[in-house]
């Protein structure tokens, strides 16, 4: 309770800093405009000392939580946002802002005191202003009053029961509110502008409704507007779009210029309202009507003029939500802006241009080239998002924060980048069909749990993005993909229509796909999806190591198990790596899910013949000079050449209690920092791993730098220091069967921690000096094999990863990353890790730091817990029915033998006294084994009907536990609905009372108590 209190005084604190910045403003009107400030106090006090206004009041906030927590959308969305609340709000101030507004002047009007507030030693725009900031001061109280209440519910529901924390973006809800209050300004303004030009306060009410509907209906242009680019540029004029930032959590100042230029016009137009009596005669008889309807009309134009402007650089943004979950990362708004810029290429074909004669054959051509660069430069890129209207409740979080980047970037990439967002969409609508036909946008069907049960929803949620005739198609957001990244990932390539090329060395991991006897069983290896992540990024090209590698072709090879080559194929790519090809390697001492990979230390699978069988395994080639060149040592290498290393790193190790199994062992590595002796698992200072949160490697091995190499060895992924030990292929596989005896052949952690991953460069000092004598040690070296060749030509400019396990590549990866998993909640980095690597080593550091961020929205905890607790409940009973179920079958089929086992034995005795020479009636004989027969017919179908009715009792139990279960994930939600329309009307309908009663004490003072009777 303390930290919902804390959390209660947080928000006061802030509102006080608010509220006295508007204190602190109104100083100076009531020193130099003390006719305004008498009107706005006289207003004011009037509109509180009735108890009319504390019942308005008391409607606008159980309006305001009921929009904001009653619909079910809430608890499916589970976000602690007042995202249902933004899409009624503008229809509550509809009816709220005119209730305020309609009095304003219609009421003076009425009454006749209006005359007596003109005939007062001041100025029109003083009494307008004084009524205006009246009206604002009164929805500002009422919007304290609201937002208290809604904070107060939302804080409940984010408590975290067991770390007794609150888990509640602060920054979000009141930058959302700040956004109603520019609302409630600008709808207040033209209000007042209805309730000067009529007497009668029903017509005042109905006509601010109609003048403010207006800003309210255009953001629903689309239904009757057919043209999708018309209809977005009316709906931009709307309230809703405008407000739009400030419900994400950004102020922006484009925005507050919009509703504050909204208000002006209308205390414009309200002050030459309230004036007509000055000018409608005019001048010797002349009308000025005309004159102030051209002025008013001009104001419009420069009004609309400056907003579009300000929204057209709209650089003044500032995001209040924790972890900066509405705003583009710094590194890709320095994507953004270099995507206009000139290329290094371009650069070098202009310098090379100036030194060319220009009539010559080949400056045309680099003429060519350079127009080529630049019109790619220059061309627009068009983003056409395809979002469903209804999406299951695992992928709001992507769909939000697919909205909320794509907004961004519309905003922040001006006319560069047209960004056309197709949401609201149903899977049978004609856009649906087009993006399907278009790009290959496909519908999505998926097995979710909704309102606690589950069931199969149909759903879209894609994106394409083009420039000319490059195109990225991203069919489909999984709900642990990092939007930002894929978005400007596709941007940046097709914006530049350029990509580096990436070499697929083929082994026998097959990423591409093949046909694999692994086991004597064939079967056909499908493409692996990591592959089409990077066809994204890369042009992928197969590369046949069987021929020299040449130089200089592919930006970056991956190399995924090597040990797999043959001789000629690894003498080929280790020459490559010594000559400084950019390289990825991915090498496996125990290959576990692409299981179909041999190992390093295992032969190759026999081909040929039937069915495999009958052919002759190739030689594999040997991996010690790739780790001579690459200066490395593998875990478990004696030294001995006769002998390759096969030895497993594991970790004593498990985050997710949950997933404990006996066939979960430590060789499973869960790699955190949180993990015990564990310092940093990722290393911090390399772009490549800085912000991973979570690696799991399958049967790793470890490495070490080799003892004088005299490359930059750089560590970058690592396991604990104090759970962390070694055990060989061997060993593993003979004691795999017994899980205790594995666990004693394990033994206990050898107390170092192993590197998992390690970037090898030429040394940083020594690389130029190295380079620049190759060639010397290279021919010094001609007649030498082995090591010593390595050694001399290892330092030319080598760039190499070389990872300690294939199996974090698998698809399955991929599929975990957008598919979720409510039971485990895996959060593994492995595919951003795998994409980190390649970029690395190619030099490309454009989207490191951005694969890792990681968006982290406030959730309504205590509905998670107890929904958790709701379904471990369910879950812990359906294993007792199980259990009980299984008990009663073994029972009734125990009964069963038991009947039939004492007629057989009679069966059985004669069988034996006949053998014995014995003589037995064959009629009873006959007759026992009949009965035995029917015995046994009766008793199997006794046990049936007892099992069934076991079965349909045990069936019974469980969805009647599932009923249980949510129907207390359905009290959880009811409660707080409760709880959101009862508690907030409590605080102003107590202060109503309380100034009821003090008027009402007021009006009897003096009295005579014989009066009172």
């Amino acid at each position: 309770m303390g930290a919902i209190f804390f959390e209660m005084l947080k928000l006061l604190a802030i509102d006080l800093v608010f509220v006295g910045i508007l204190v602190a403003l109104l100083v100076p009107l009531a020193s130099y405009r003390k006719a305004a400030y008498a009107v706005l106090k006289r207003n004011f006090v009037g509109y509180f000392s009735n108890p009319t206004g504390y019942v308005f009041l008391c409607l606008f906030v159980l309006l305001t939580s009921l929009a904001a927590f009653w619909p079910h959308e809430f608890f499916v969305a589970n976000l602690a946002n007042l995202d249902q609340l933004n899409k009624w709000l503008p229809w509550i101030m509809l009816i709220f802002i005119p209730a305020i507004t309609m009095s304003i002047w219609a009421d003076e009007r009425r009454q006749g005191t209006d005359e007596l507030l003109l005939t007062l030693p001041a100025g029109d725009f003083d009494i307008v202003i004084g009524k205006y900031l009246a009206a604002a001061a009164i929805f500002t109280v009422s919007l304290i009053f609201s937002q208290l209440a809604n904070y107060s519910v939302l804080v409940s529901l984010t408590y975290d029961q067991q770390s007794a924390t609150i888990d509640i973006d602060t920054g979000l809800f009141f930058t959302t509110y700040f956004g109603y209050w520019l609302i409630g300004l600008a709808m207040l303004a033209i209000g007042m502008v209805a309730s000067f030009l009529t007497s009668n306060l029903t017509v005042s009410f109905i006509l601010g409704l109609a003048l403010n509907s207006i800003l309210v209906f255009t953001h629903y242009a689309d239904t009757v507007i057919p043209a999708s680019a018309t209809a977005r540029q009316v709906s931009r004029w709307s309230f809703a779009s405008q407000f739009d930032d400030f419900g994400r959590g950004v102020v922006s100042f484009s925005a507050i210029a919009f509703f504050l230029l909204i208000a002006s016009l209308g205390v414009y137009l309200s002050v030459v309202m309230i004036g007509r009596r000055h000018w409608s005669g005019g001048r010797d008889g002349q009308s000025l009507w005309w004159h102030y309807l051209l002025r008013a009309v001009a104001l419009v134009v420069v009004l609309i003029g400056a907003n579009m402007i300000l929204e057209r650089y709209d650089y003044l943004r500032f995001d209040t939500t924790k972890g900066q979950v509405s705003s583009l990362s710094p590194d890709t708004r320095a994507l953004l802006n270099k995507l206009a810029s000139e290329s290094d290429k371009e650069r070098e074909l202009r310098a090379k241009l100036a030194k060319l004669d220009a009539k010559s054959d080949e400056y045309a051509s680099t003429q060519r080239q350079i127009d080529e660069l630049e019109a790619r430069r220059t061309r627009p890129v068009t983003i056409d998002a395809f979002i469903s209207a209804n999406v299951p409740e695992e992928y709001i979080k992507t769909r939000y924060n697919l909205v909320s980047m794509l907004k961004e970037l519309r905003r922040q990439a001006g006319s560069r980048i047209q960004i056309n967002i197709h949401d609201n969409l149903e899977p049978f609508s004609e856009t649906a069909a087009q993006a399907e036909e278009r790009y290959g946008i496909t519908k999505q069907r998926i097995l979710s749990r909704a309102r606690g049960s589950l069931k199969e929803e149909e759903f879209i949620l894609g994106a394409a993005i083009t420039s000319g005739r490059e195109t990225v198609v991203i069919p489909f957001f999984g709900a642990g993909m990092p939007v930002e990244y894929e978005l400007i990932r596709s941007i940046a390539t097709v914006g530049r229509g350029e990509r580096k090329r990436l070499g697929v060395v083929q082994t026998d991991a097959q990423l591409n796909g093949g046909f694999s006897m692994a086991g004597m069983q064939p079967r056909q290896i499908p493409k692996q999806l990591i592959l089409q992540e990077l066809e994204k990024q890369y042009r992928i090209e197969d590369v046949d190591a069987t021929n020299p590698i040449e130089a200089g072709k592919y930006d970056v090879l991956l190399v995924v198990q090597p040990s797999s080559l043959g001789p000629p194929q690894l003498s080929n790519l280790v020459e490559a790596v010594k000559r400084g090809q950019p390289t990825a390697i991915f090498e496996d001492p125990f290959p576990r899910v692409m299981a179909h990979v041999p190992g390093t230390a295992q032969p190759k699978q026999a081909q040929g013949g039937m069915f495999g069988m009958g052919g002759q395994a190739e030689p594999k080639g040997d991996m010690r000079p790739l780790w001579n060149a690459l200066g490395i040592e593998v875990t478990g290498d004696t030294g001995n050449p006769a002998e390759t290393p096969a030895v497993i790193v594991w970790q004593d190790y498990n985050p997710y209690p949950k997933f404990q199994l006996n066939s979960i062992g430590p060789e499973l590595v869960f790699l955190r920092n949180d993990a015990p002796g564990t310092k940093n698992a990722f290393n911090p200072t390399e772009p490549v791993t800085a912000g991973f949160e979570e690696l799991f490697f399958p049967f790793p091995t470890g490495m070490t730098q080799k003892s004088g190499s005299q490359l930059d060895f750089t560590e970058l992924v690592s396991t604990s220091s104090t759970v962390a030990g070694e055990i060989s292929v061997d060993v593993w596989q003979q004691n795999s069967f017994d899980p205790y005896l594995l666990a004693s052949k394990m033994g206990q952690p050898t107390g170092h921690k192993y590197i998992l991953a390690a970037w090898v460069r030429a040394d940083k000092d020594a690389g130029d000096e190295q380079a620049a004598d190759e060639n010397a040690k290279d021919n010094a070296a001609a007649g030498e094999t082995g090591e010593g060749e390595a050694a001399t030509t290892v330092a030319a400019g080598i760039n190499a990863i070389y990872v300690g396990d294939i199996d974090l590549l698998d698809s399955q990866f991929v599929e975990l990353r957008n598919l979720p998993n409510p039971e485990f909640d895996f959060r593994f980095d492995n595919v951003p890790f795998v994409l980190n690597v390649i970029d690395a080593v190619a030099g490309d550091e454009r989207f490191l730091r951005i694969r890792t961020r990681k968006p982290r929205h406030s959730t309504l905890r205590l509905v998670e817990d107890r929904a958790a607790a709701a379904r471990k409940r369910e879950s812990e009973a359906a294993e007792k029915f199980r259990a009980q179920f299984e008990r009663e079958e073994q029972k009734a089929k125990a009964e069963e033998l038991k009947a039939v086992n004492k007629f057989q034995a009679i069966v059985t005795n004669l069988q034996q006294k006949q053998q014995a020479g014995e003589q037995v009636d064959p009629a009873q004989f006959q007759a026992m084994v009949q009965q035995v027969a029917l015995v046994t017919e009766r008793e199997k179908r006794k046990a049936e009907v007892q099992v069934e009715e076991l079965r349909i009792k045990r069936d019974q139990a469980l969805a009647a536990s599932q009923r249980e279960r949510d129907q207390q994930v359905r009290q959880v939600q009811n409660d707080a609905k409760l709880w959101a329309t009862t508690i907030p009307v409590i605080p102003p309908l107590l202060v109503g009372l309380i100034v009821w009663v003090r008027r009402r004490m007021r009006e009897r003072e003096g009295v005579s108590r014989s009066r009172m009777k």
